[in-house]
């Protein structure tokens, strides 16, 4: 009977160990995603077991998940601080691992880069136009106000110059032609 125990307990194991693994093939994960995962079907004793062998080995790692996130998040959908907290917390990483993974972070780079295919999209709108879309646009995406304000204004600036510059190029092209 005993030995029928401990042979369920090492198919629990070796099945909640393919599961995480399986999870983990597809993107990397917070501990608490696998955890929350794993509860499903699997008994906490194995669960934590099954924990500690991937922290162990290198597969589960919040503190590298967090820095892959936001670097991914910085490359393909820029966000705001706050939203990137937000979402990391709701992942399960602790405040302490998000605190250090959005140490050195950059909002005025990240929210220029959010902002740039919207703005040339905007170019032909007026001002006040301009400004109310790609406010929200950024403000959707966790941005802070100030940093907003700047983004939106250092945006206008550069469309305003670089129509100007098209502008003073079609009149040297054409006085070219004569």
């Amino acid at each position: 009977m005993e030995q029928d125990t401990e042979k369920q307990r090492d198919a629990d194991y070796v099945s909640a160990t393919r599961s995480a693994l399986h999870l983990l093939s597809y993107r990397a994960r917070s501990e608490a995603e696998v955890r929350r995962r794993l509860s499903r079907r699997h008994h906490a004793h194995t669960i934590e077991s099954v924990i500690e062998t991937l922290k162990a080995q290198g597969y589960l790692d919040d503190a590298a998940f967090a820095r892959q996130w936001r670097s991914q998040r910085e490359r393909r959908r820029p966000r705001g601080q706050a939203l990137l907290r937000q979402e990391l917390t709701r992942l399960g990483v602790s405040a302490e691992v998000v605190r250090e993974a959005l140490e050195d972070f950059n909002a005025g780079d990240n929210a220029y880069r959010a902002a740039q295919g919207l703005a040339t999209r905007l170019a032909g709108k007026d001002h006040p136009e301009f400004r109310r879309r790609l406010w929200a646009h950024l403000q959707r995406r966790g941005f802070e106000h100030a940093v907003i304000g700047e983004t939106v204004q250092a945006l206008w600036q550069e469309l305003r110059e670089s129509l100007a510059d098209s502008l003073h190029g079609d009149e040297d092209s054409s006085d070219d032609q004569e």
